[in-house]
């Protein structure tokens, strides 16, 4: 049993170093970006009622704690894919809005202070509403997130 288990060390080994190792990417080809699945919260039925979407985004850079999250809120700002719209799913969130600012707050980064773009103080309130919904919905059920500011 000794000497089967020499003879298949030997031969993985010769293998490994055959085959150069395992690499990730061909050399001068850079690795893929780093990905993670998450949930986003579009609105149905006419914006009456929140609805969780799966997507898988790349992560943001810098990749320092809360990268996956700027991706996160980057990703619902996109809105909807279209085969989502296709199935009545829609958005509050105007178009063109951006994430100016994300930082987290709290023991433990648990909380986070979300600075958007391109919404107007004159909003009517209910719109203004679906917006808070979707972008606090989105952050707590990252998983990381416990408050929004």
């Amino acid at each position: 049993m000794t000497r089967v288990v020499a003879v298949l060390t030997a031969v993985l080994a010769a293998s490994a170093a055959a085959c150069g190792g395992r690499q990730d990417a061909p050399p001068g080809v850079a690795s893929p970006a780093p990905t993670i699945a998450t949930t986003l919260y579009f609105l149905i039925e006419g914006g009456a009622a929140p609805i969780g979407v799966r997507r898988t985004i790349v992560k943001d850079a810098p990749p320092e704690q809360g990268a996956s999250l700027r991706g996160t809120v980057k990703a619902l700002l996109e809105g909807p894919a279209a085969e989502e719209k296709a199935r009545g799913i829609t958005t509050a969130i105007p178009a063109g809005t951006k994430l100016l600012s994300l930082k987290s707050r709290g023991y433990g980064g648990t909380g986070a202070v979300v600075d958007l773009s391109g919404l107007s103080p004159g909003d009517d309130p209910l719109d203004r509403a679906q917006v808070i919904t979707q972008v606090v919905r989105t952050l707590v059920w990252s998983g990381h997130i416990e408050r929004v500011w």
